[in-house]
């Protein structure tokens, strides 16, 4: 733990004004507060307390269930007394301005203005600004209370991007100016370069459609990403080359499922940044954890990372409400000493955006008058105005459906525009994209979505619309293990018979593939050597064939792997073969 700031004479003096500020707001806080009989105050508090001696896991716990009803149920006399002040707006600005200054600390406040002209006017500006900081407040403020840095991070943003001040590249900027740092902090963090990454992305119409509609409190569950910048930048491109039905289905979790294996972490297997390694090697829930919550915030959805005794996973927003993903339901997960359930609350209830301020108001009552705050860990840990904030919670999702519903992809497409995503998605590829072609010198061009299968379609390959134009196919088997897949064919007619040089384009994220070749069912098959291609389309080096007069059928199958296959996973996406004869 460091040791507190030492204040000189400059900082003192912020000390006492910040401290005196903070006597008043209380004061005119206390007395504008409604009053609730002692009465109906102590039974509500007994209920509540009694939720933390309830233990995991909690929804199977029936005592638990049962604790929180009685909670409720006499919560409802309290509620209806406080109710009238917290749905008012009356006294937002003192509320807000007394919670930053309780929360930051006047202490914290004085030692980060003391540092300089430039400090003290972030701070004067800070507190100057009721907008600004309700903002910042709705969203749950700063990490660890530094308003201060958050200031200095959401200016040198404001500063160096002129489209950050409005829509949601200003509540994405305000997101990060509150992170200041992911929670997994592997890397040093450059808060500037981390929203300009996602601006660029937006510009380019790259991230989910719902983006747009993010607030500034599910903003900060995609800033929040331990991941390099570079490397975020590279996971987007990467997977909008190999496997772009991810990308335009939204499922972009999907990678996790079919490309990072389960098995002992295999690092340096290719020369790639690390996401690169774990998709290419593998590993154990770590680390499909961690490529799972980059696959969602590389592309703008929110997720909270989690963990549960003896393993990680993830929770991501969705239409419907937030989810769990790769691990266990709410009541078995945390993440830095929160638990699932409480997260999961405050998740529903904001749902309810108008409803919610009542909670809002509730928390910063209660940090304004310095009460316990609660430990998320657990449950009935804080004070009383935290208590009241927990039950309008759990009254505001009684209440009925919310009142904010995400518009349906569609819509978002004609009042934001199209993402990138979309714009493929709708694209008429036309027949010749699937159909083979000849060029007078002799060289034959073919599509990769031209394959067939001995019934049509074929076990383990996909076609999907390709980001650079045309088709391309998906080719994968091995994981889950039991996934079957059949070799795909193409027949080609030819009117030159001889040898002809093979060259495929291709994507590939594991080690050395090597892909097979078969010529009119002949027994030994030629092998293409698949390179890792660090998510990029590359040409392969060329393979000799013999073609006869006529038609010929070329089938492909998996050939063997090299290095560390992750769970003896053969995958590659193809966008075409070019046969030029020799």
């Amino acid at each position: 733990m460091q040791s507190p700031v030492v204040l000189n004479d400059r900082g003192r003096k912020f000390l006492a004004h910040y401290a005196a500020i903070l006597r008043t707001l209380r004061h005119q806080i206390y007395h504008a507060l409604p009053a609730v009989d002692p009465g109906m105050l102590r039974p509500f508090m007994d209920a509540y307390r009694a939720e933390q001696t309830q233990k995991p896991y909690l929804l199977r716990n029936h005592a638990f269930i049962e604790a929180i009803a009685h909670c409720q149920k006499v919560a409802v006399p309290v509620l209806s007394r406080v109710d009238p002040f917290l749905s008012s707006s009356h006294d937002d600005n003192k509320l807000i301005e007394a919670s930053v200054i309780a929360d930051a600390t006047p202490r914290g406040l004085a030692a980060f203005a003391q540092q300089s002209r430039f400090h003290e006017a972030l701070i004067k500006s800070l507190l100057a600004d009721p907008d600004l900081i309700k903002q910042m407040q709705m969203a749950d403020g700063p990490r660890h209370g530094h308003y201060g840095l958050a200031m200095q991070i959401y200016t040198a943003i404001e500063h160096s991007c002129p489209q950050s001040h409005k829509g949601i590249l200003q509540r994405f900027a305000l997101a990060v100016a509150l992170v200041q740092k992911p929670a997994l902090a592997w890397y040093p963090f450059h808060p500037v370069q981390r929203y300009l990454n996602f601006q660029r992305a937006y510009l380019r119409h790259e991230l989910n459609p719902a983006f747009p509609t993010f607030t500034t409190w599910e903003c900060r569950f995609v800033a929040d990403e331990p991941y390099r910048n570079h490397e975020i930048s590279w996971f987007r491109r990467m997977l909008m080359n190999y496997e772009p039905n991810y990308v335009m289905s939204g499922h972009y979790l999907d990678i996790v499922h079919t490309d990072v294996g389960y098995n002992h972490m295999h690092w340096n297997c290719v020369p790639g940044c690390k996401p690169a390694q774990l998709i290419a090697g593998g590993g154990e829930c770590g680390a499909r954890a961690w490529i799972g919550r980059l696959a969602e915030r590389a592309f703008g959805i929110p997720t909270w990372g989690v963990k549960q005794r003896g393993h990680a996973a993830l929770t991501h927003w969705t239409p419907t409400g937030w989810v769990t993903r790769l691990g266990a339901g709410w009541d078995w997960i945390w993440w830095n000493h929160r638990n699932g359930l409480h997260f999961l609350l405050e998740s529903k209830a904001r749902a309810y955006r108008k409803k919610f301020t009542r909670v809002l108001r509730a928390q910063w009552i209660g940090i304004a008058l310095g009460e316990q705050k609660p430990n998320l860990s657990s449950f009935g840990t804080g004070g009383y105005w935290w208590a009241i904030a927990e039950s309008e919670e759990r009254e505001i999702i009684a209440s009925g459906k919310p009142t904010y519903v995400t518009p349906g992809n569609a819509r978002l497409a004609r009042v934001n525009g199209p993402t990138l995503a979309q714009r493929v998605a709708a694209t008429e590829v036309p027949s010749s994209a699937v159909k083979i072609s000849r060029q007078t010198n002799g060289v034959i061009t073919i599509p990769a979505a031209a394959y067939r299968g001995r019934n049509g379609t074929v076990p383990g390959v996909t076609s999907a619309k390709s980001f650079s134009g045309g088709m391309q196919i998906y080719y994968h088997c091995g994981q889950p293990a039991w996934k079957e897949h059949d070799p795909f064919q193409y027949v080609v007619r030819v009117t030159r018979p001889g040898v002809y040089e093979v060259r495929a384009t291709v994507v590939s994220v594991k080690p050395t593939e090597y892909l097979n070749l078969v010529v009119n069912h002949g027994h030994t098959p030629v092998a293409i050597t698949i390179p890792w291609t660090n998510g990029r389309w590359q040409v392969t080096k060329p393979i000799a064939i013999t073609l006869v007069k006529g038609k010929n059928i070329l089938t492909f199958d998996r050939g063997r792997v090299t290095g560390f296959p992750a769970r003896g996973i053969f995958a590659l996406s193809i966008k075409k073969f070019v046969l030029a004869p020799d």
